[in-house]
Parts: C-alpha cells; sequence; structure tokens
C-alpha cells in the first residue's frame, strides 16, 4: 500500500512510502500516476483540482488550491490556503 486515502470523496491522499515519478497507484477502481516525487508523510492529488477548490483529506477539509494541481502531484503547503474561512 502506497497511498492512505480514508474516504472516496476525498481528493487528496497520503503517501505511506515514498513514491517515485512515474509510479502507478491504485486508487479505487482507476490508475493515477504520480507526476512528482512524493516523500511518505506527503499529500498527493487524486485528480485534477482547481484553483480555489477545497482540498479533501480524510473526508475532512484541509484548505484550498492557491493553483491548480494536477493528479499526481505533490500537494505543498505553498499551494494550499489553509484559512477555509474565505
Amino acid at each position: 500500500m502506497k497511498l492512505l486515502q480514508i474516504h472516496p470523496t476525498d481528493n487528496a491522499a497520503v503517501a505511506v512510502e515514498t513514491i517515485e515519478p512515474g509510479c502507478v497507484l491504485n486508487v479505487g477502481e482507476y490508475a493515477l500516476t504520480a507526476l512528482d516525487p512524493i516523500p511518505a508523510g506527503h499529500k498527493i492529488a487524486l485528480r485534477d483540482i482547481s484553483a480555489g477548490e477545497t482540498i479533501i483529506k480524510y473526508a475532512s477539509p484541509i484548505g484550498h488550491a492557491v493553483t491548480d494541481i494536477k493528479a499526481g502531484s505533490h500537494i505543498h503547503t505553498h499551494n494550499v490556503k489553509s484559512n477555509l474561512s474565505g
């Protein structure tokens, strides 16, 4: 198991182990290719996330995307606005 995803509506998961670019990951009934290196414990986008869209991890909102984030990309703290009130 390389990813931890808690709920089917999550659009972000957490790498359980380091994931190299090009690694194909099984996510439910589809495959996702990692575009970036994802260090263990860090988030990866499970689908394309548009700027302003809420990022959901473990069935809970964790912030809004500052820019568009492609499926398979590392979700960095610099591309997430954590203030959910705005």
